[in-house]
Parts: C-alpha cells; structure tokens; sequence
C-alpha cells in the first residue's frame, strides 16, 4: 500500500508538468473552464470514496500545487513574451488584471494609461497578452490585410456576426449585414425619426424637470433596436413598456458592472453564460428573444428592413435559427448601450459647451429644409466625433491572436498565438496623435485639421474588416437626437455640477459607462 501511495504521489505532479506541455501551452482552454472544473471535481470525489480525506487531499495537493508552480515558473522565465516590460502579477495571471479592475473601481482605462507611461507602447498585461498603445500597429493587428484573428472573448456566450472566430463565416455573415444595411438604411430612417419624435414630445411634456439622462437615452436605443431586430418597439420612450420588456431592461443596466470585471477573463464568461442559460434574468432575456424572433419570422409580408434581409439569407434549419436568435440579442444589446452611451456624453459635453450647442442650433435651423439625419452636418458631426474621440463607447481592446509564425509590429517581434490589442481611450490621448487630447476642441475637425496628428487613431467604431457593422445606422441616431433635440431645447446641469468629478466617474464597463447624471431641458428661444 505504501509503495502505491508513493507512485501516486510521484506521478501527480509528473502528470501536472506533461499536462502543462503537451497540452495547457499549446491550446486554449477558456472554453474548458466547466469540463476541468468538472473532470476535477470527479477526481477528488472519486479519491475520497475510495480513500481517507486526507489522502484524497494529499493527492489533489500534490497534482495542483506543482502545476500551478510550474505554470508560474514558465510565464516568468520561459513564456515567449518574457521579454516585454509589465507588472509581475500580470505575467502570472489574468487575476492580476481582475484586481486592478477592482482597486481602481472599474477604471481599468486609467490604468492601461499608467501602464504606458511606466512601461512604454508594448506592454505584457497577461500571461500571453500584449497591450499595445502604438498607432502605427493600428493596420497590422486591425487593418484589413492584418493577419491575425480575433482572440477567445469572441467564443463567449453564442454565435453571431460579431461573436465568433471563424474568419470565412465572418466574411459571407459580413457581406450579407452590409448589403442589408446598404439597402435597408434610407427605408429605416423614417423609423429613427419616428423615435426621436417620441423622445421630443415626452421633453416637451417635462420641460424644465430634472430628468435621469442616462435612463432617458437608454430608452431612446433599446426602442430603436428592438424595432430593428424584431419590427416593434419595447415601449420604453412612451412608457408603455411590458413588464418582461421592463426586467429585460433591468437586467441589463444591472449587470454592466459585472461584465466590467468579466470580460477580462473569457473562461469565467463562458462558465457564467452556460450557468445563468438555465434560469434566470438571462433566460428570461433569451427567451423574450426567441419568441419575438420567431413572431418576427411568422409575419407574412414583412415590410424589408435589416432583419428581412438577416432571415432571407440564414438557412431554415435548426443552426440558422440558432444564428437569427444570437444576431438579434447582438443588433439589441451591442446597439444599444453604445448609442445611449455616446448620446449621454454629447449632451454632456454640449451643456458643459453651451457655445456649441447654440451653434449646432444654428446650424441645423439653416439647413432645416435639407435636413436629413443620413447627411453630414458639419459642426454637428464634429461635435459626435470629438465627443467619441475622448469618450469612446466602448473602451473594450478589441483581441487579436497573432498568426502561428509571428508578427513584425513596427520593429517589433509578437511570437505567434499571442494576444495582442489596441485600447482607444489611451490612443485617443496620446499627444502623439492629437494637439491638446484632453480637451474638447470640435474645430480639430473642421477648421483646425492640424490638431489631429494621426487621424488613423481616431477609431470609435474600429476599423478593418472587423469594424461596426452599424456605423451608419449609429450616425443616423446620433444626428437625429442630436440635432432635433438640441434645435428646440438648452441642456442645463444642476447647480453645483463638477465637470472634473463627473468625467472622472465614467467607467469601465466593457462598454463605457457614464454616471447617472440628472439634466433639465429647457425650451431654447430660436
């Protein structure tokens, strides 16, 4: 029995070391999380049932001790990314990461900036991730003759246009999203105006009163991606909300700060999506989905629109209606928290900018019988874009994996199967590529082109092959609610309003996240 328990105890952490090298180092596992989670389990209950608890702990000890000892060794003095400069607890794990997130309370983009300035532009933030803050790597990790992937936050949760890997399915999904938003754009613009003109008579309705404005574009998105993805409103800008509607809602706005913690760690993503898929606020979200998709699918001469051409074009099989039910929760959730979010800060920075706002004014009331929210205006889209140049709506790097032999990024070698990424909110404040990045100056992209340095760091909504599909619906919104709004009402800020101490609590919620600030809006004279 004694010679037994020695072999055990001597293969154990010889098991660990061959498991690291023939098969933890070679691939990636945040898909595995529950299938290890699980196998491990099962082995220490199985220990215990056929031996002493203290044996079975001895044994599981003596497996997972070495293998975590081993895993740090390695990433410290043997990974491929040695060699880069960045904090000793993220060479270690992704928990490192996690804890800076935490400490900073959700503002991890402040953190990437002390991280450039200690470190320089190519940074080692995790075990096999490189954080990169140079613009000049913008085209060969996003550019559209890039070659790299999209890295493992793309396996979370379901498939759809944007959450997946595989680059050919992304290519014909992609080509099929574009001619759908080509020909369906002008026809859904009467719909964004619709919206607006409910969001404008509820204004006129509470002239004068403090209002949530967070809440208030957060209804104005969710009805205009609800329609979008199944051809009717939630009922929100009206106040005619459906209880279901009003939870979904809930469960949203709820849990944003929690995504803000998960998303730097795909496994514990896909752990919770697979858990919470069986009960809960998240089942309720899918099942809502499901069943508005499959009503949407029902309609018998659906007038054309995105979700039309979505349907026209995934087989009728079990597979495509998988597709429909994921691309649809995508069209919902990705749309709307990045345009309520980017309302919220161009309203900000109007009120806190009354000059521009009279300009925006003036302009839209000159140009009122031409008036067409698919159309440039000028100061008012260099309003929205010097808004998202310092607030991005999303502050989420976009992953990539570098090909199998590598990558030469401006002088620099990345092994290959790394993760590499570009955060914005770093690069859009980089004196490098804008004159005077932490203020707001409209005119850098109008009359003052020399304050954009590097115009290729200017990008809200990415860039390469991977970029937003919705860019021009997401304008569209923008300009409506804008420029509508803004022609008819002044933003004013509570007495007592710090603009240091609001901006200073944007957080990171994987998409930003702005305090819930209380505005009135008031009849302007024309």
């Amino acid at each position: 029995m004694e010679s037994v328990s020695t072999a055990v105890f001597v293969f154990a952490p010889l098991s660990a070391v061959i498991l690291h090298e023939l098969i933890l180092r070679r691939i990636e596992v945040d898909h595995l999380a529950l299938p290890i989670l699980g196998l491990a389990i099962t082995a220490y209950w199985g220990l215990l049932y056929y031996s002493s608890f203290i044996a079975a702990l001895l044994v599981t000890s003596s497996f997972w001790v070495p293998l975590w000892l081993y895993i740090g060794a390695y990433r410290v003095f043997f990974h491929p990314l040695k060699d880069y400069p960045g904090p000793f607890g993220a060479k270690l794990s992704r928990w490192w990461t996690l804890k800076q997130t935490w400490d900073s309370s959700l503002h991890y983009h402040r953190v990437l900036q002390r991280l450039q300035s200690e470190h320089g532009d190519y940074v080692r933030t995790g075990p096999r991730e490189l954080t990169i803050f140079d613009a000049a790597a913008i085209q060969s990790i996003l550019g559209a003759q890039s070659k790299t992937s999209k890295g493992p936050f793309f396996d979370v949760m379901e498939k759809s246009l944007h959450l997946n890997r595989d680059k050919t399915f992304h290519r014909q999904r992609r080509r099929i999203w574009d001619n759908a938003m080509k020909t369906s754009l002008s026809d859904y613009a009467p719909q964004v105006e619709k919206f607006t003109d409910q969001l404008l008579t509820r204004l006129r309705n509470e002239e004068g009163e403090s209002i949530p404005l967070l809440k208030y574009t957060t209804y104005y998105s969710y009805d205009v991606m609800a329609a979008l993805a199944f051809g009717k409103p939630m009922g929100f800008i009206k106040g005619e909300q459906s209880d279901v509607a009003a939870s979904i809602l809930a469960t949203f706005t709820n849990s944003v700060q929690a995504l803000g913690y998960m998303y730097h760690m795909p496994w514990l993503m896909n752990t919770i999506g697979v858990l919470t898929s069986f009960a809960g606020p998240m089942k309720q979200w899918r099942d809502w989905s499901v069943a508005s998709m499959k009503a949407r699918m029902a309609l018998k001469d659906a007038k054309t629109d995105l979700i039309s051409h979505l349907i026209a074009n995934t087989p009728a099989d079990d597979a495509g209606r998988e597709l429909l039910y994921g691309e649809s929760r995508l069209i919902i959730s990705a749309g709307s928290e990045t345009t309520s979010t980017a309302l919220v800060f161009i309203f900000m920075h109007l009120a806190t900018h009354p000059t521009y706002m009279q300009a925006i004014r003036a302009e839209f009331l000159a140009n009122i019988s031409t008036y067409n929210c698919q159309h440039s205006l000028p100061l008012l889209d260099a309003v929205i874009h010097e808004s998202m140049r310092l607030w991005p709506s999303v502050f989420f790097a976009s992953q990539r994996v570098t090909p199998p032999q590598g990558l030469d990024i401006n002088g620099h070698f990345v092994p290959g199967n790394m993760i590499v990424q570009i955060p914005l909110f770093p690069l859009s404040r980089d004196p490098r590529n804008f004159v005077e990045p932490d203020t707001f100056i409209p005119e850098r992209w109008t009359t003052k082109p020399e304050m954009v340095l590097n115009k290729q760091a200017f990008m809200p909504f990415s860039t390469g092959p991977y970029n937003c599909a919705g860019k021009g619906l997401a304008m569209m919104e923008l300009r409506s609610v804008i420029g509508r709004v803004v022609s008819e009402f002044d933003v004013k800020l509570e007495e007592g309003f710090s603009a240091e101490k609001y901006w200073g609590g944007v957080m990171d919620h994987f998409t930003s996240g702005p305090p819930n600030q209380m505005v009135k809006f008031m009849k302007a004279s024309k």
